[in-house]
């Protein structure tokens, strides 16, 4: 691409009822989710709506990027279940999981995925957005907002 060139760069957002916000790279590949509650099914729902159509299309998503105060968790048993069959079904259209959040629990996760789910996973702190997407993206981009 020339310097005369301007890449556009579109996302699409949305802002689920429990306040998970969510915003889709389709261009670079990339999800970031800003969770503020634990996830609900309807959560997992509306994920599968945004990037389904970029799985049928690409593939591998580059890579998502959870950003939270603290592990997200879930709220009650139907919803924990959504997220253990949200996961076991699409952890490998990942490349790579950005867990932007601290806690003890986090550290566990992360150390129980590496090596059982597809994503590399790597911490990085609460709001480290930039780090996480140069880590996603390694050398291709080095911000996308």
């Amino acid at each position: 691409m020339s310097n005369d060139e301007i890449l556009e760069v579109s996302f699409e957002e949305i802002t689920t009822a429990n306040e998970l916000f969510c915003q889709f790279d389709a261009h670079h590949g990339v999800l970031f989710l800003d969770v503020k509650k634990p996830f609900s099914a309807e959560d997992f729902e509306a994920i599968f709506n945004l990037i389904e159509p970029y799985f049928v299309k690409n593939g591998e998503l580059r890579g998502v990027i959870i950003n939270a105060k603290k592990f997200p968790y879930w709220s009650g048993a139907k919803n924990r279940a959504e997220y253990l069959n949200f996961a076991g079904n699409n952890h490998h259209k990942f490349k790579k999981a950005a867990l932007n959040m601290g806690g003890f629990f986090t550290k566990i996760v992360a150390r129980v995925a590496r090596g059982r789910v597809h994503p590399e996973v790597k911490i990085f702190k609460y709001n480290q957005i930039e780090q996480s997407q140069s880590w996603i993206l390694e050398g291709e981009v080095k911000s996308l907002h």
